[in-house]
C-alpha cells in the first residue's frame, strides 16, 4: 500500500525547505522519504503555494481541463474505432 502525507505535513517541508531551513536530503532522511518525492512536492509548492496538495483524486486547477480533453479524446477514439469495424462488417454482409 502506498504511504500518503497530511497537506500540512507536505507545506511545512516545503516552506523549511524554500525558506532554507532545511534541505531536501535532509528531509528524505529523516522521514525516509524518497528525495524524488520531496522535491516534487517542492515543485508542487513553488507553482501553486498554499493551493498545492488539493488532496486525495483531486487535480490542480491548472491539469483539470486537460484531463477532461484527454478523456473526451480518448472516447472519440474509442468510438471511431467501433465505427470503422461496424463498416467493415457492412461491407462484407453486401
Amino acid at each position: 500500500m502506498r504511504k500518503t502525507y497530511e497537506r500540512e505535513f507536505k507545506l511545512k517541508v516545503c516552506k523549511d525547505i524554500v525558506s532554507e531551513i532545511r534541505s531536501v536530503k535532509d528531509v528524505s532522511e529523516e522521514y525516509n522519504i524518497s528525495r524524488p518525492i520531496v522535491s516534487r512536492w517542492v515543485s508542487e509548492y513553488r507553482r501553486y503555494g498554499n493551493k498545492a496538495f488539493s488532496g486525495k483524486g483531486k487535480r490542480l486547477p491548472d491539469k483539470v481541463d486537460f484531463y477532461v480533453l484527454e478523456q473526451e479524446n480518448k472516447r472519440l477514439k474509442e468510438e471511431n474505432e467501433i465505427l470503422k469495424k461496424f463498416e467493415v462488417f457492412l461491407k462484407q454482409r453486401k
